[in-house]
């Protein structure tokens, strides 16, 4: 089932619910059948709104990105600046790098973005909402294709995600939303047999759950290349 970012909270809980036992279910099947390259570790780029949290979330997340990355060779190391939960993104037209600095139709697309998120944050439904943006980060799990730290929302920041979304749309902008509240930790670049895979998951399960809020909601645009991924800030809105 596809996140719909008109669902009330119930509906996006009830959602959530699945999707925790879907991620248990893919770490059983990483752990069984191991680890396959994922396909988004290809060269592309794109355009992107997101939550950035707090220090005490993101350093532990990316001293464990970090530790990931040499238990497995080949596989990028996420730095600090790129460990977030996605709001939305689009795609750059054929898979481009995004450069606003030198292509003109990067900046005006940033620039709408920027304006929708400031649009967003203006609602009286968020002045309502601002108490309760909490998310709690925890566990750590495997997937075939990533590593990620699951996250469980309160209303607050279900409330931010549909309205940010719904102030992009009323601007002519469709994103692709995020299926949650996540830390993405990295992606494996190369497979990794069962047996490698388990001091992987012996690692995420260090993991100490994390209840904190949002720091800053994030305009940018992301890189990814055989050296790593990077995310740009274009933009950034306070909204501790």
């Amino acid at each position: 089932m596809d996140i719909d970012v008109t669902w009330t909270y119930a509906q996006y809980h009830a959602y959530e619910r699945k999707r925790f036992e879907r991620s248990l279910a893919e770490q059983q099947q990483a752990l069984s059948d191991g680890l396959v390259t994922d396909p988004k570790s290809d060269p592309h780029g794109g355009y992107r709104i997101a939550c950035v949290w707090p220090e005490e979330v993101t350093e532990p997340a990316c001293a464990l990105s970090a530790r990931l990355a040499a238990l497995l060779p080949g596989t990028p190391a996420y730095p600090y600046d790129a460990i977030h939960s996605s709001i939305g993104n689009i795609a750059a037209p054929g898979d481009r790098l995004v450069d606003p600095q030198r292509i003109s139709e990067d900046r005006d697309l940033l620039d709408r973005l920027a304006a929708a998120v400031e649009a967003a944050l203006r609602t009286p439904e968020q002045d309502a909402a601002a108490r309760d943006r909490i998310v709690a980060f925890g566990p750590a799990l495997l997937a075939p294709r990533m590593a990620l730290v699951f996250g469980r929302p309160a209303a607050g920041y279900w409330s931010l995600h549909r309205v940010v979304h719904a102030a992009c749309r009323a601007a002519g902008i469709e994103l692709v939303t995020a299926w949650g509240p996540h830390l993405t930790l990295t992606r494996f670049g190369r497979p990794a047999t069962p047996e490698e895979a388990k001091p992987v998951a012996a690692a995420l399960s260090a993991w100490e759950p994390v209840t904190v809020t949002p720091a800053s909601i994030l305009v940018g645009y992301y890189t990814v290349e055989p050296e790593g991924f990077r995310v740009d800030s274009y933009a950034s809105f306070p909204v501790a």
